[in-house]
């Protein structure tokens, strides 16, 4: 197993290297909202993401992030893994203005002391992107395919208002 993960990530770098992207160090915060339960907001989100140019609009990006999503008196942490396309419909002067969307996968680390969890979600994103020079700003929208609670008949599907603030290196 560590064969693999080590030629997986010498694979990721060369992939990094060999175009001309960004890597992306961000820090932020989330509001997520599930079942009838409080939503409370939720400041423990750091990620590091690479994007790269498909075209003079289009970009790609990938990325792996530590998040908290939950609610009052519950905080279970999620290692996560997306991948977004975006447009972006401004690009001008080290400023870029777009949108992005794209599929994530999270993985239950922290269950936080609560029973009947499902360990994996699956879901889309969606939202608006600023980058101006070094500065990264992302706004946006998550929504989980999966129930987070295995109880029946409770609808517990994440749905969750994000915010991030990066640095691009």
């Amino acid at each position: 197993m560590k064969k693999i993960m080590l030629t997986a990530l010498f694979a990721i770098m060369a992939v990094c290297a060999s175009a001309q992207g960004n890597l992306t160090l961000w820090w932020g915060g989330n509001f997520a909202k599930f079942t009838d339960a409080d939503s409370e907001f939720k400041p423990l989100n750091i990620g590091l993401t690479y994007t790269a140019p498909l075209q003079d609009a289009f970009d790609y990006s990938i990325g792996a992030s530590y998040q908290t999503k939950g609610c009052k008196d519950w905080d279970p942490g999620f290692i996560q893994l997306e991948g977004n396309g975006a447009w972006n419909f401004v690009k001008q002067d080290g400023v870029k203005v777009g949108v992005f969307t794209g599929p994530y996968v999270s993985f239950l680390v922290n269950k936080d002391d609560v029973e009947q969890t499902n360990t994996v979600d699956v879901g889309w994103q969606g939202g608006l992107k600023l980058d101006y020079s070094r500065l990264s700003l992302r706004a946006g929208y998550e929504f989980g395919f999966c129930n987070l609670f295995d109880i029946d008949k409770i609808d517990s599907k994440n749905g969750t208002f994000f915010v991030r603030v990066g640095f691009n290196f």
